[in-house]
């Protein structure tokens, strides 16, 4: 009786499907450890959407990373459209800001506006980004514009703190990176943030 009790317990797990979740992925490095996290407790849908990525040969090295990491777990993709002029259009004003200022809020908030969008198309009540994994992304900040989203469109945010401690969560994440050999940027995306070396200077 509890052999049979047990394998109609496990059925029901089996069959009980998981709830989605869409997946804001900024980078392959960033995502990588989050997804080895949710995986199991959740149906994820990756979502690329990066229109502030310059230049589009970078977008698009990025891009490739982003799907080779949802071939890793075998999850599912999409990619968002990349608009870079529109992306300039909606920071026109900003581009002086230092990094964290307000053009950064505004890409942002445009970047998980669109996730929540992808949320509500596929029925899905929970929505997250890797965005604020990187030790030079605001957490907090990034909190509050993403849970005050979810309140507008009735979904759910998860923050990065229900997955553990930061420093941690990139420790793990950097490891995840090398193990997959995974393209590491060095500079967040758009033309703004860029600090070329001083090889790149020199040519």
């Amino acid at each position: 009786m509890n052999d049979k009790l047990e394998i109609e317990e496990k059925l029901k797990q089996k069959i009980t499907p998981k709830p989605k979740l869409i997946l804001h992925i900024c980078c392959a490095v960033c995502g990588a450890y989050l997804i080895d996290l949710l995986k199991n407790q959740f149906e994820i849908i990756l979502y690329f959407y990066n229109p502030n990525i310059w230049p589009k040969e970078e977008y698009d090295k990025r891009l490739k990373e982003a799907e080779k990491l949802a071939e890793i777990y075998q999850i599912n993709f999409q990619e968002g459209e990349y608009n870079y002029d529109l992306w300039l259009e909606k920071v026109r004003g900003w581009e002086s800001e230092p990094e964290g200022g307000k053009r950064c809020l505004i890409c942002f908030r445009e970047r998980l506006e669109k996730t929540a969008e992808i949320a509500k198309k596929e029925k899905s009540l929970y929505f997250t980004t890797t965005l604020a994994i990187s030790p030079f992304k605001d957490e907090k900040v990034l909190d509050e514009i993403a849970t005050l989203i979810a309140k507008e469109n009735n979904l759910i945010f998860l923050p990065l703190s229900e997955f553990g401690d930061k420093k941690e969560l990139w420790k793990k994440t950097q490891e995840l990176s090398k193990k997959y050999e995974l393209y590491h940027q060095k500079y967040c995306g758009c033309q703004f943030s860029f600090r070329p070396t001083k090889k790149e200077k020199d040519l």
